[in-house]
């Protein structure tokens, strides 16, 4: 008999522990074929299990697929799509979804680029911060993949009310199988969320980075920096293509959340100007008691309970029971 397929474009971290996750739920069932424009990544995710077979071709890669998975930066997403759009016939029919950080222009792109069986669900997935706080930033390389990623991360599905109900439920069950905590939210909402917390961090990153690096004394100064600064500093050592492009897709809310951090900035250096222990201090504590209140419910996932999806029939309904059966969670 043979298997349903599922291919993944990009299988770097996040692309391979997709599909070491999968073969650990679904592996008897279907065949993971991966494709990376780095062939030498595509075969490492082959040699740890991540992909049954590996493509080189693009083509060959998405031939009887019945769902995509797009995991690379979103810099390259727009090109990706561009190249399915190319080589999908126009009445191909199949489910794609994704990974990228933004989901208002992806959205856009897939619609522009695709053809219409080619169902786009938005997805992306929220890792909760490891023990170690620098542990996410550090696992970025294909050898770091690992199959319990999804366990317990929340997986954001950006449906719309035009989306095919049951690609929507394909992929619903494709991330509760995965172990993930589902939540469903609009495309706007999702990059909102983003923006304040992946693009704001990178700046404000960058931002500290120039302001010591460019000092006179770094090179002197540089032997002081130690976990602090390099946690601070984190989210400065992403794809510079990847992070311009979120940014400069920020527009109003990524400007107001810059405006909201000088404006703290600026009443802190007011603080300190004036020699006000009491404001300092409270400050400096108010905002450690946050943090902690955040890492707390991140790390415990104790967020407030999401809606189980509703199911409506749809045209793939049937292909997303048929890769991934019924689960409740």
């Amino acid at each position: 008999m043979t298997k349903r397929r599922i291919t993944i474009i990009g299988t770097g971290f996040i692309g391979a522990s997709l599909g070491l996750t999968l073969q650990a739920v679904v592996g008897d069932e279907v065949e993971i074929v991966g494709h990376d424009k780095y062939p030498e990544i595509s075969q490492q995710a082959q040699n740890m299990g991540a992909v049954d077979r590996v493509s080189f071709n693009l083509d060959l890669a998405l031939q009887d697929t019945g769902i995509v998975i797009i995991a690379v930066p979103l810099a390259e997403m727009r090109g990706v799509l561009a190249d399915m759009g190319r080589l999908l016939a126009p009445d191909a029919e199949l489910i794609v979804t994704d990974t990228a950080p933004l989901k208002v222009p992806v959205l856009a792109w897939a619609d522009e680029l695709l053809p219409p069986g080619a169902h786009f669900i938005g997805g992306d997935l929220f890792l909760a911060p490891g023990k170690d706080e620098l542990e996410w930033r550090r696992l970025r390389g294909v050898e770091h993949a690992r199959a319990d990623l999804l366990k317990d991360a929340v997986y954001a599905i950006t449906a719309r009310p035009e989306d095919d109900a049951g690609a929507v439920k394909a992929v619903d069950n494709l991330a509760r199988h995965a172990g993930a905590q589902v939540r469903y939210t609009t495309p706007l909402e999702h990059d909102v969320a983003r923006l304040l917390t992946t693009a704001l961090p990178e700046l404000a990153a960058t931002a500290l980075l120039q302001t010591t690096t460019e000092n006179p004394g770094w090179g002197d100064i540089r032997q002081a920096a130690g976990y602090e600064y390099a946690a601070a500093t984190a989210p400065a050592a992403v794809d510079a293509a990847s992070a311009s492009l979120m940014a400069l897709q920020g527009g109003e809310t990524l400007l107001r959340g810059l405006d909201g951090m000088i404006a703290r900035l600026t009443n802190l250096r007011a603080l300190l100007a004036a020699g006000d222990t009491e404001g300092v201090n409270s400050s400096l504590q108010a905002t450690a008691t946050a943090r902690e209140e955040w890492l707390t419910a991140s790390r415990e996932r104790n967020w407030h309970p999401q809606p189980q999806m509703v199911e409506v029939p749809g045209a793939f309904q049937q292909l997303g029971q048929l890769f991934f059966g019924q689960r409740n969670k």
